[in-house]
């Protein structure tokens, strides 16, 4: 809906709600006044600083997540599942969402003699992330998102790759890089460095190669084994965001 600012301005800063929720979703910028004038009637706790820095950009809904693949190529091999936790900047609260292959895909993929396993995998994700005002992972500027986007295309699903400009993204690989100092900047190494555990599992490739044969007698068992594995790694990924955003700049990089 096209929203004509003339109905509600009485002056360049004096909106009433449609005027500002308007200014919100285009995200351009908002007092601290006014964000507490859109949010007046969503229960919260009194925003914090940081809080205060993302909604004022237009930043509510954040969308932490992970992929797991079968292998590096996104042209030979697919996405096994992602997980993902959409944080509601205003009140605090996550939703966890989440989605892995079935057999059911592998069948179907099978049946039209390709590797598509993951294209119905890649709608959910898609729906997911248009969700969300940015979407945050490590390393995820680097492989996550460029393997989904890669995936749509190879499946012939290139709508649902969200539009330029759609979505905001933060990488706390970068954060790492930029204002800490680790011997590596893996997310085993941010986890330490921010005061988490580290709960990573170890990566035996025999589980994420078994994901190819749906009747082997270990399908389930690897697929639990990887699915456990990216849940780890999106609610680390998530406490060390916690610790590191409170000194970085809110990123306001669109893909």
């Amino acid at each position: 809906m096209i929203v004509d600012s003339r109905k509600y301005v009485h002056d360049a800063r004096k909106l009433n709600k449609p005027g500002l929720q308007d200014r919100f979703d285009k995200h351009q910028r908002l007092r601290h006044d006014e964000i507490d004038k859109l949010f007046e009637h969503v229960k919260h706790k009194p925003f914090t600083a940081t809080q205060y820095r993302y909604l004022e950009y237009g930043i509510r809904y954040q969308g932490i997540w992970d992929i797991e693949t079968s292998d590096f190529d996104p042209q030979q091999n697919f996405i096994i599942c992602y997980d993902m936790l959409i944080r509601d900047i205003v009140t605090g609260k996550t939703e966890h969402v989440h989605d892995a292959i079935t057999k059911k895909d592998i069948k179907l993929a099978v049946d039209e003699q390709n590797f598509d396993f993951d294209k119905r995998l890649l709608q959910t994700l898609s729906w997911n992330m248009h969700q969300c005002h940015q979407i945050v992972g490590h390393y995820s500027s680097k492989f996550d998102y460029p393997y989904f986007r890669t995936r749509c295309l190879l499946t012939d699903q290139d709508k649902l790759i969200p539009e330029y400009g759609h979505l905001f993204s933060a990488d706390t690989w970068r954060y790492m890089k930029n204002t800490l100092k680790a011997k590596r900047n893996t997310l085993k190494n941010f986890i330490k460095v921010t005061g988490g555990v580290d709960e990573k599992t170890f990566v035996d490739l025999r589980y994420w190669y078994i994901t190819h044969f749906k009747d082997h007698k270990e399908w389930q068992k690897s697929m639990n084994y990887i699915e456990d594995h990216c849940v780890k790694d999106v609610q680390m990924t998530l406490h060390g965001l916690k610790k590191v955003e409170t000194f970085n700049p809110i990123s306001r990089m669109k893909i």
